[in-house]
Protein backbone atom coordinates (compact mmCIF):
# COMPACT_ATOMS: atom_id res chain seq x y z
CA UNK A 1 0.00 0.00 0.00
CA UNK A 2 3.33 2.41 0.43
CA UNK A 3 2.74 2.85 -3.21
CA UNK A 4 0.10 5.07 -2.78
CA UNK A 5 1.48 7.15 -0.67
CA UNK A 6 2.94 9.63 -3.68
CA UNK A 7 0.27 8.55 -6.66
CA UNK A 8 -0.26 11.29 -8.94
CA UNK A 9 -3.45 11.86 -11.05
CA UNK A 10 -2.17 10.05 -13.73
CA UNK A 11 -1.00 6.99 -11.72
CA UNK A 12 -4.51 6.32 -10.47
CA UNK A 13 -5.81 6.48 -13.79
CA UNK A 14 -3.87 4.10 -14.59
CA UNK A 15 -3.96 1.85 -12.14
CA UNK A 16 -6.65 -1.29 -13.06
CA UNK A 17 -7.65 -1.84 -9.77
CA UNK A 18 -8.31 1.06 -9.33
CA UNK A 19 -10.17 1.39 -12.62
CA UNK A 20 -11.86 -2.00 -11.36
CA UNK A 21 -12.83 -0.59 -8.07
CA UNK A 22 -14.57 2.48 -9.83
CA UNK A 23 -16.71 0.62 -12.07
CA UNK A 24 -17.48 -2.35 -10.62
CA UNK A 25 -17.27 -1.63 -6.76
CA UNK A 26 -17.59 -4.35 -4.09
CA UNK A 27 -17.20 -4.97 -0.62
CA UNK A 28 -13.72 -5.83 -0.57
CA UNK A 29 -12.54 -3.03 -2.95
CA UNK A 30 -15.00 -0.78 -1.02
CA UNK A 31 -12.79 -1.57 2.17
CA UNK A 32 -9.49 -1.55 0.79
CA UNK A 33 -9.31 1.72 -1.25
CA UNK A 34 -11.09 3.35 1.85
CA UNK A 35 -7.83 1.98 4.23
CA UNK A 36 -6.11 3.87 1.11
CA UNK A 37 -7.87 7.07 2.03
CA UNK A 38 -7.42 6.95 5.60
CA UNK A 39 -3.78 6.03 5.55
CA UNK A 40 -3.12 8.54 3.07
CA UNK A 41 -5.85 11.74 3.45
CA UNK A 42 -3.24 13.88 1.56
CA UNK A 43 -4.63 11.77 -1.08
CA UNK A 44 -8.53 11.67 -0.97
CA UNK A 45 -8.96 15.09 -3.01
CA UNK A 46 -6.91 13.09 -6.09
CA UNK A 47 -8.23 10.32 -5.56
CA UNK A 48 -11.68 11.94 -5.86
CA UNK A 49 -10.34 13.38 -8.96
CA UNK A 50 -9.44 10.11 -10.53
CA UNK A 51 -12.72 8.29 -9.42
CA UNK A 52 -14.60 11.11 -11.46
CA UNK A 53 -12.54 10.83 -14.78
CA UNK A 54 -12.91 7.10 -14.57
CA UNK A 55 -16.48 7.66 -13.90
CA UNK A 56 -16.92 10.09 -16.87
CA UNK A 57 -15.23 7.56 -19.56
CA UNK A 58 -17.66 4.99 -18.71
CA UNK A 59 -21.16 6.72 -18.37
CA UNK A 60 -20.86 10.17 -20.55
CA UNK A 61 -19.52 7.75 -23.16
CA UNK A 62 -21.13 4.54 -22.94
CA UNK A 63 -21.55 3.62 -26.61
CA UNK A 64 -17.07 3.67 -27.08
CA UNK A 65 -15.40 0.54 -26.35
CA UNK A 66 -13.30 0.03 -23.87
CA UNK A 67 -10.26 -0.49 -25.60
CA UNK A 68 -10.87 2.79 -27.13
CA UNK A 69 -11.51 4.37 -23.86
CA UNK A 70 -8.10 2.69 -23.20
CA UNK A 71 -6.43 4.51 -25.82
CA UNK A 72 -8.34 7.74 -25.37
CA UNK A 73 -7.10 7.95 -21.60
CA UNK A 74 -3.40 6.94 -22.52
CA UNK A 75 -3.59 9.95 -24.90
CA UNK A 76 -4.74 12.25 -22.42
CA UNK A 77 -2.08 10.94 -20.27
CA UNK A 78 0.82 11.72 -23.04
CA UNK A 79 0.00 15.23 -22.81
CA UNK A 80 0.09 15.68 -19.09
CA UNK A 81 3.19 17.07 -18.40
CA UNK A 82 5.03 14.44 -15.82
CA UNK A 83 7.77 16.40 -14.41
CA UNK A 84 5.34 19.29 -13.47
CA UNK A 85 2.40 19.18 -10.76
CA UNK A 86 -0.31 21.24 -11.65
CA UNK A 87 -3.15 22.53 -8.58
CA UNK A 88 -6.21 19.57 -9.07
CA UNK A 89 -8.17 22.60 -10.72
CA UNK A 90 -6.33 23.27 -13.60
CA UNK A 91 -5.66 19.12 -13.82
CA UNK A 92 -9.13 18.52 -14.53
CA UNK A 93 -9.85 21.39 -17.05
CA UNK A 94 -6.88 20.22 -18.85
CA UNK A 95 -7.92 16.43 -18.42
CA UNK A 96 -11.72 17.66 -19.34
CA UNK A 97 -10.99 19.66 -22.62
CA UNK A 98 -8.54 16.77 -23.78
CA UNK A 99 -11.50 14.11 -23.43
CA UNK A 100 -13.82 16.24 -25.51
CA UNK A 101 -11.45 16.77 -28.25
CA UNK A 102 -10.70 13.68 -28.39
CA UNK A 103 -14.18 12.50 -28.25
CA UNK A 104 -15.06 14.79 -31.05
CA UNK A 105 -12.34 14.26 -33.61
CA UNK A 106 -12.85 10.72 -32.83
CA UNK A 107 -10.89 7.75 -31.35
CA UNK A 108 -9.45 6.72 -34.65
CA UNK A 109 -7.84 9.36 -35.72
CA UNK A 110 -6.23 9.90 -32.23
CA UNK A 111 -4.22 6.77 -33.41
CA UNK A 112 -3.23 7.21 -37.20
CA UNK A 113 0.40 7.00 -37.58
CA UNK A 114 0.14 10.80 -40.16
CA UNK A 115 -1.89 12.81 -37.43
CA UNK A 116 0.00 15.03 -35.68
CA UNK A 117 -1.20 15.34 -31.68
CA UNK A 118 -2.13 18.99 -30.95
CA UNK A 119 -0.32 20.25 -28.12
CA UNK A 120 -3.28 21.62 -25.15
CA UNK A 121 -2.32 24.92 -25.68
CA UNK A 122 -3.58 25.11 -29.55
CA UNK A 123 -6.58 23.25 -28.73
CA UNK A 124 -9.88 24.53 -28.28
CA UNK A 125 -10.83 25.75 -24.84
CA UNK A 126 -14.67 26.60 -25.59
CA UNK A 127 -17.70 24.39 -24.11
CA UNK A 128 -15.63 23.48 -21.13
CA UNK A 129 -17.33 22.42 -18.34
CA UNK A 130 -17.54 23.19 -14.81
CA UNK A 131 -17.96 20.27 -12.33
CA UNK A 132 -19.79 20.93 -8.42
CA UNK A 133 -19.62 18.66 -6.03
CA UNK A 134 -21.43 17.96 -3.34
CA UNK A 135 -21.93 15.19 -0.83
CA UNK A 136 -23.91 14.81 2.43
CA UNK A 137 -21.90 13.71 6.02
CA UNK A 138 -25.02 14.61 8.43
CA UNK A 139 -27.73 12.28 9.59
CA UNK A 140 -30.57 14.28 7.81
CA UNK A 141 -31.05 15.12 3.90
CA UNK A 142 -29.47 17.82 2.12
CA UNK A 143 -31.25 19.95 -0.18
CA UNK A 144 -29.15 21.40 -3.42
CA UNK A 145 -30.81 24.34 -4.92
CA UNK A 146 -29.44 23.86 -8.85
CA UNK A 147 -29.09 26.89 -11.15
CA UNK A 148 -31.78 26.02 -13.33
CA UNK A 149 -34.49 26.13 -10.73
CA UNK A 150 -34.12 22.05 -10.08
CA UNK A 151 -33.50 20.75 -6.44
CA UNK A 152 -31.72 17.30 -5.46
CA UNK A 153 -32.39 16.26 -1.72
CA UNK A 154 -29.85 14.47 -1.13
CA UNK A 155 -29.89 11.53 1.43
CA UNK A 156 -26.91 10.69 4.17
CA UNK A 157 -23.44 9.34 3.22
CA UNK A 158 -24.46 10.49 -0.52
CA UNK A 159 -22.59 12.53 -2.61
CA UNK A 160 -23.22 14.27 -6.20
CA UNK A 161 -21.27 15.72 -9.00
CA UNK A 162 -23.16 18.15 -11.28
CA UNK A 163 -23.17 20.27 -14.28
CA UNK A 164 -25.49 22.55 -15.52
CA UNK A 165 -23.75 24.68 -18.36
CA UNK A 166 -23.54 22.19 -20.70
CA UNK A 167 -24.83 23.12 -24.39
CA UNK A 168 -27.42 20.51 -24.69
CA UNK A 169 -27.69 18.37 -21.53
CA UNK A 170 -27.60 18.99 -17.84
CA UNK A 171 -25.58 15.94 -15.97
CA UNK A 172 -26.07 14.67 -12.56
CA UNK A 173 -23.60 11.68 -11.34
CA UNK A 174 -24.89 10.21 -8.33
CA UNK A 175 -23.59 8.13 -5.37
CA UNK A 176 -25.77 7.05 -2.75
CA UNK A 177 -29.30 8.25 -2.55
CA UNK A 178 -31.56 11.62 -3.69
CA UNK A 179 -35.09 12.45 -4.59
CA UNK A 180 -34.47 14.87 -7.77
CA UNK A 181 -37.58 17.50 -8.68
CA UNK A 182 -36.27 18.70 -12.49
CA UNK A 183 -37.43 22.09 -13.85
CA UNK A 184 -38.90 21.23 -17.25
CA UNK A 185 -36.62 22.15 -20.14
CA UNK A 186 -37.46 20.08 -23.68
CA UNK A 187 -34.27 21.60 -25.34
CA UNK A 188 -31.53 20.22 -22.29
CA UNK A 189 -32.75 17.16 -20.66
CA UNK A 190 -31.69 15.97 -17.54
CA UNK A 191 -29.29 13.03 -16.51
CA UNK A 192 -28.59 11.54 -13.77
CA UNK A 193 -26.25 8.18 -13.60
CA UNK A 194 -25.90 6.04 -10.73
CA UNK A 195 -23.55 2.72 -10.60
CA UNK A 196 -24.63 1.63 -14.59
CA UNK A 197 -28.04 2.91 -14.78
CA UNK A 198 -28.71 6.29 -16.86
CA UNK A 199 -32.05 8.36 -15.77
CA UNK A 200 -33.33 10.71 -18.68
CA UNK A 201 -36.01 12.58 -17.64
CA UNK A 202 -37.23 16.31 -19.22
CA UNK A 203 -39.03 17.47 -15.62
CA UNK A 204 -40.55 15.49 -13.09
CA UNK A 205 -39.71 14.16 -9.64
CA UNK A 206 -38.08 10.87 -8.89
CA UNK A 207 -35.83 9.03 -6.39
CA UNK A 208 -33.19 7.54 -7.32
CA UNK A 209 -30.73 4.55 -4.87
CA UNK A 210 -27.77 3.74 -5.95
CA UNK A 211 -25.24 3.04 -3.32
CA UNK A 212 -22.00 2.03 -4.21
CA UNK A 213 -22.04 -1.15 -2.25
CA UNK A 214 -25.51 -2.26 -3.17
CA UNK A 215 -26.82 -5.35 -5.37
CA UNK A 216 -29.76 -3.19 -7.10
CA UNK A 217 -30.36 0.06 -8.41
CA UNK A 218 -33.16 1.78 -7.85
CA UNK A 219 -35.39 4.43 -9.78
CA UNK A 220 -39.02 5.57 -8.44
CA UNK A 221 -41.00 8.03 -10.23
CA UNK A 222 -43.45 10.48 -8.18
CA UNK A 223 -44.41 12.28 -11.37
CA UNK A 224 -43.89 12.87 -14.99
CA UNK A 225 -42.01 10.40 -17.09
CA UNK A 226 -38.58 9.40 -17.06
CA UNK A 227 -36.40 6.78 -19.20
CA UNK A 228 -34.17 4.55 -17.52
CA UNK A 229 -31.52 2.63 -19.50
CA UNK A 230 -27.96 0.89 -18.76
CA UNK A 231 -24.69 1.82 -19.91
CA UNK A 232 -24.41 -1.71 -20.42
CA UNK A 233 -26.84 -3.10 -22.41
CA UNK A 234 -27.60 -1.96 -26.06
CA UNK A 235 -24.28 -0.50 -26.88
CA UNK A 236 -25.17 1.20 -29.56
CA UNK A 237 -28.11 2.32 -28.88
CA UNK A 238 -28.61 1.75 -24.90
CA UNK A 239 -31.47 4.01 -24.66
CA UNK A 240 -33.84 1.96 -26.99
CA UNK A 241 -33.09 -0.78 -24.74
CA UNK A 242 -34.43 0.91 -21.78
CA UNK A 243 -37.66 1.21 -19.84
CA UNK A 244 -40.35 4.24 -19.72
CA UNK A 245 -41.81 5.02 -16.25
CA UNK A 246 -44.91 6.88 -15.11
CA UNK A 247 -45.72 8.30 -11.45
CA UNK A 248 -46.07 5.21 -9.05
CA UNK A 249 -43.68 2.92 -11.19
CA UNK A 250 -40.52 2.14 -10.28
CA UNK A 251 -37.09 0.27 -12.33
CA UNK A 252 -34.33 -2.10 -10.47
CA UNK A 253 -32.01 -2.60 -12.18
CA UNK A 254 -29.34 -5.93 -10.92
CA UNK A 255 -25.69 -5.36 -11.49
CA UNK A 256 -25.05 -8.93 -10.74
CA UNK A 257 -26.69 -10.16 -13.87
CA UNK A 258 -27.65 -6.45 -15.53
CA UNK A 259 -31.75 -7.43 -15.69
CA UNK A 260 -33.48 -4.27 -15.47
CA UNK A 261 -37.15 -4.49 -14.48
CA UNK A 262 -40.02 -2.48 -14.07
CA UNK A 263 -42.35 -2.37 -11.06
CA UNK A 264 -44.75 -0.86 -8.76
CA UNK A 265 -43.64 1.35 -5.98
CA UNK A 266 -43.76 -0.54 -2.63
CA UNK A 267 -46.30 2.14 -1.12
CA UNK A 268 -47.87 4.51 -4.50
CA UNK A 269 -49.50 7.45 -3.61
CA UNK A 270 -52.34 8.88 -4.36
CA UNK A 271 -52.35 11.59 -7.92
CA UNK A 272 -55.18 13.22 -7.04
CA UNK A 273 -56.37 15.98 -4.39
CA UNK A 274 -57.88 14.83 -1.25
CA UNK A 275 -61.62 16.41 -2.86
CA UNK A 276 -61.18 14.73 -5.92
CA UNK A 277 -60.51 11.09 -4.37
CA UNK A 278 -64.08 12.02 -2.59
CA UNK A 279 -65.90 11.31 -5.69
CA UNK A 280 -64.54 7.81 -6.43
CA UNK A 281 -67.59 6.16 -4.41
CA UNK A 282 -69.51 3.45 -6.41
CA UNK A 283 -72.78 2.13 -6.13
CA UNK A 284 -73.95 -1.03 -8.27
CA UNK A 285 -71.42 -0.07 -10.41
CA UNK A 286 -69.54 -2.05 -13.75
CA UNK A 287 -66.09 -3.39 -12.41
CA UNK A 288 -64.61 -1.48 -15.62
CA UNK A 289 -65.51 2.00 -14.06
CA UNK A 290 -63.91 0.78 -10.52
CA UNK A 291 -60.49 -0.31 -12.72
CA UNK A 292 -60.66 3.38 -14.54
CA UNK A 293 -61.15 5.09 -11.01
CA UNK A 294 -58.13 3.29 -9.70
CA UNK A 295 -56.00 4.27 -12.70
CA UNK A 296 -56.40 7.93 -12.07
CA UNK A 297 -55.90 7.43 -8.50
CA UNK A 298 -52.70 5.99 -8.75
CA UNK A 299 -51.71 6.04 -12.40
CA UNK A 300 -51.18 1.94 -12.35
CA UNK A 301 -53.06 0.55 -15.28
CA UNK A 302 -54.99 -2.76 -14.53
CA UNK A 303 -54.97 -5.48 -16.78
CA UNK A 304 -58.46 -7.93 -17.31
CA UNK A 305 -60.10 -9.99 -19.18
CA UNK A 306 -62.99 -7.77 -19.82
CA UNK A 307 -65.23 -9.92 -21.40
CA UNK A 308 -65.33 -12.70 -18.69
CA UNK A 309 -65.56 -9.58 -15.81
CA UNK A 310 -68.27 -7.77 -17.60
CA UNK A 311 -70.87 -9.11 -15.38
CA UNK A 312 -69.17 -8.20 -12.53
CA UNK A 313 -70.62 -4.93 -10.90
CA UNK A 314 -69.33 -3.49 -6.74
CA UNK A 315 -70.46 -1.40 -4.13
CA UNK A 316 -67.55 0.50 -2.80
CA UNK A 317 -65.03 3.83 -1.92
CA UNK A 318 -61.57 4.45 -3.31
CA UNK A 319 -61.28 7.15 -0.54
CA UNK A 320 -59.89 4.89 2.41
CA UNK A 321 -57.50 2.17 2.04
CA UNK A 322 -54.43 1.22 -0.06
CA UNK A 323 -53.65 0.41 -3.37
CA UNK A 324 -53.01 -3.44 -2.78
CA UNK A 325 -55.64 -3.27 0.48
CA UNK A 326 -58.48 -2.25 -2.34
CA UNK A 327 -57.22 -5.02 -5.18
CA UNK A 328 -57.36 -7.81 -1.99
CA UNK A 329 -61.41 -6.16 -1.56
CA UNK A 330 -61.96 -6.59 -5.09
CA UNK A 331 -60.64 -9.32 -5.67
CA UNK A 332 -62.86 -11.06 -2.85
CA UNK A 333 -65.76 -9.81 -3.73
CA UNK A 334 -65.38 -11.10 -7.66
CA UNK A 335 -63.40 -14.22 -6.40
CA UNK A 336 -60.32 -13.47 -8.31
CA UNK A 337 -56.49 -12.56 -7.79
CA UNK A 338 -54.33 -10.01 -8.96
CA UNK A 339 -50.07 -10.07 -9.80
CA UNK A 340 -48.16 -7.10 -10.38
CA UNK A 341 -46.42 -7.52 -13.73
CA UNK A 342 -43.78 -5.40 -15.35
CA UNK A 343 -45.25 -2.25 -13.44
CA UNK A 344 -49.22 -2.86 -14.21
CA UNK A 345 -51.86 -4.88 -11.87
CA UNK A 346 -52.94 -7.90 -13.81
CA UNK A 347 -56.20 -9.57 -12.73
CA UNK A 348 -56.97 -13.31 -13.17
CA UNK A 349 -60.20 -14.76 -12.92
CA UNK A 350 -63.22 -16.40 -14.09
CA UNK A 351 -65.54 -12.89 -13.15
CA UNK A 352 -68.63 -12.91 -12.97
CA UNK A 353 -72.10 -14.54 -14.20
CA UNK A 354 -75.23 -13.64 -15.32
Amino acid sequence: MDQYANYTLRDFIQDEHFIDWVKYPDAESNGFWESVRKTYPGQSAVMDQATGLVNGFATFYPEVPDSEIEKARQAIMDQYPRGRILPISRQRLYLSVAASVILLLGFALWFRSDVITIPFSQKPLTGSKTEIHAANEGETTKVITLSDGSTITLSPKSSVTYEMNGSDRRVVHLQGEAFFSVTKNAQKPFFVYANGLITKVLGTRFKVSAYPNGEEVKVEVSSGRVRVYSTETGKNDPESHGLTLTPNQQAVYRKKDLQLTRMVVEKPKVLVTVEQLKTYTYTDTPISKIFEGLEDIYGIKVVYDQEKFKNCRLNMSLSDESLFEKLELIGKVVEARYNIIDGQVIFIGDGCGE
